[in-house]
């Protein structure tokens, strides 16, 4: 071992921080219940209306040639609505060009003062709380009511009902909204001041396969393009929802149209990932196909979301038809879903290039229990209110989440937070690696960026995605520490790797050439120095060390990501701990 390899081991050895335990260490109460009144749509039915030897859900579900609409009390009191399914026969086989009838409803925060009463559902008993009466508008909360039970005040507090937030809502395959469990779902979430919409896919309609047959190769297989009309059906029934409610004098009055979001289960997960811009499979030889797309969608969850299976991924080749999604995405998956398995679902968040969050639940299975909802509440509503509502406050604690009591265990698998909104003066810090070297670099000047781009700098650099929030000049409230920039390669035996420390001891002793031959490059950014921690609010910035000394091929990789570099660690780097801060 030569004198400059032993002095390239010993700045990491030497200059290792205390270790923080990553970003997502946080275990926090599970919150079900929202503090708003719910009220709902009409779906008022006539159960006599219901064939013998069936049963109301068969029309819910869309089963047996039977659709929602047949047993309807009053189709102008509910929200009935016409599709036009593009005339392509390759992708719509049954149904190109024509015409297809939905129903949806529509749950919402309501005035306590509501006295509409609640509505049992034929069959199974379940109850649609405080339904709107036929031919009544709904009724909205005012900004006053809706602000004083968050506790906060507007003064003066404008006229008008409080726009709410739009959860567009798909439920899993075969089912319906107001199935047992979904319409749970879909109040508890209104509960927590969404308006929260959703469609009768009617999924029969236009495919015959249940979810039992999904992950049955051959049976799958031998129904598949009609499995691909059904699945198109799904975003493009879900865009046409979201047109019917902007254009309703009724609901729009009570829609914040920049706060539009979306939540699936199951298939319903898959058709939010089409919403977001994912290309779809469209047969056994992964020939892929746009589809139906929306961009009002700003940000959307998947309760054990539907990603395809190992013999036909969901999303084309290898999943690659989800390359370009920059929409936060949350997914929940199971450990024992063979449905929907959650190997798919990570590979798939894997390759998307926005905000995205693999929740892992323990030993749950493709369904939906009553005690599943302390997690699935509590994840996406503070998911919702970071990334849909720009709360600073749900962010800060989303960032550090990684548990919720009670409930199924349940732990951040994938997390990969990508800055969406600037702060005052900030710009990205975005990361290289080089597919030759395998070296990471981080730079947060734009020449910089082109000129590798450019290939001036050699060959093999790519663009990874991730980035953290710098700033070029000091910042007192966000970045007062400068973030020293060294490069091993300008003197002799030095690696070919560039290092990176806001500590000014670290600086220092670096710069002194006392750990080897390090050439000091000058301030690369500013950032907020860390000692392990971060302040409430921040996000932590991790660094790994490759432990290449012995080949003179140091490199390390600094990310906000506890997932990635966990990755890393089982290739056999080093986790040094959090070593800045740096707004979310």
């Amino acid at each position: 071992m030569d004198s400059n390899r032993f002095a390239v081991f010993a700045l990491t050895a030497l200059l290792a921080l205390p270790a923080a335990a990553y970003n997502h260490v946080n275990t926090v109460a599970p919150t079900v219940q929202g503090p708003f009144t719910v009220a709902c749509s009409n779906v008022q039915q006539v159960a006599s209306r219901v064939q013998q030897g069936l049963i109301a859900e068969d029309y819910w579900t869309g089963r047996f040639g039977h659709y929602m609409t047949e047993l309807l009390a009053d189709r102008g009191s509910a929200l009935v609505y016409d599709v036009r399914v593009p005339f392509d026969p390759t992708i719509y086989p049954g149904n190109f060009g024509r015409n297809e009838e939905f129903v949806a409803i529509a749950c919402y925060p309501t005035p306590k003062s509501n006295t509409d009463p609640n509505y049992t559902l034929p069959g199974t008993g379940d109850v649609v709380p405080h339904m709107q009466p036929m031919g009544a508008a709904p009724k909205f909360l005012s900004v006053d009511e809706y602000t004083s039970t968050l506790g906060y005040y507007v003064d003066p507090a404008p006229p008008g009902p409080y726009r709410l937030p739009l959860i567009v809502y798909s439920h899993g395959l075969g089912g319906s909204p107001i199935s047992s469990g979904y319409l749970e779902a879909m109040a508890l979430l209104a509960s927590h001041g969404y308006m929260v919409a959703a469609v009768f896919h009617g999924d029969a309609r236009f495919s015959p396969i249940r979810v039992e047959n999904v992950p049955d190769a051959l049976a799958f297989l031998a129904g598949y393009n009609l499995f691909v009309n059904m699945e198109l059906m799904r975003p493009l029934s879900l865009v046409a929802l979201t047109d019917k409610l902007l254009a309703d004098p009724n609901y729009s009055v009570g829609i914040n149209r920049d706060q539009i979001g979306g939540f699936g289960a199951s298939m319903g997960g898959e058709a939010m990932l089409h919403l977001l811009g994912a290309d779809i499979t469209t047969n056994a030889g992964f020939s892929c196909r746009g589809t139906p797309r929306d961009s009002r969608i700003k940000a959307a969850v998947g309760y054990v979301p539907y990603a395809g299976q190992t013999f036909l991924p969901a999303f084309c080749d290898s999943q690659s038809g989800v390359d370009n999604i920059t929409t936060p995405f949350l997914a929940l998956s199971g450990t024992a879903d063979t449905t929907a398995p959650i190997k798919m679902v990570d590979s798939t968040l894997r390759r998307m290039k926005g905000p995205r969050y693999l929740v892992e639940l323990q030993g749950v299975p493709h369904e939906f229990k009553a005690e599943y909802a302390g997690d699935l509440l509590t994840w996406m509503v503070t998911f919702f209110r970071a990334y849909l509502q720009d709360d600073p406050g749900s962010m800060g604690k989303f960032i550090n989440m990684n548990t919720v009591q009670g409930g199924p265990a349940d732990h951040v698998r994938l997390d990969y937070h990508v800055p969406t909104s600037k702060t005052a003066g900030s710009q990205p810090v975005v990361e290289f690696r080089n597919t030759i070297l395998n070296h990471y670099f981080m730079t947060i000047d734009p020449q910089n960026v082109s000129d590798i781009l450019a290939g001036r700098y050699g060959p093999g650099w790519q663009l990874t995605g991730q980035s953290f929030k710098g700033w070029t000049q000091a910042n007192a409230n966000y970045a007062p520490d400068g973030v020293c920039r060294f490069y091993g390669g300008y003197l002799p035996g030095g690696p070919n790797s560039h290092f990176y420390t806001a500590v000014a001891s670290e600086c220092d002793k670096v710069k002194s050439g006392f750990y080897g031959p390090w050439g000091y490059e000058g301030i690369g950014f500013y950032s907020r120095a860390s000692t392990g921690s971060c302040p409430a609010g921040f996000l932590g910035v991790n660094r790994a060390y490759n432990n290449r000394w012995w080949a003179n091929d140091s490199n390390h990789r600094f990310s906000t990501s506890d997932s990635t570099i966990r990755d890393l660690e089982g290739e056999g780097w080093t986790y040094e701990g959090i070593v800045m801060c740096t707004p979310p």
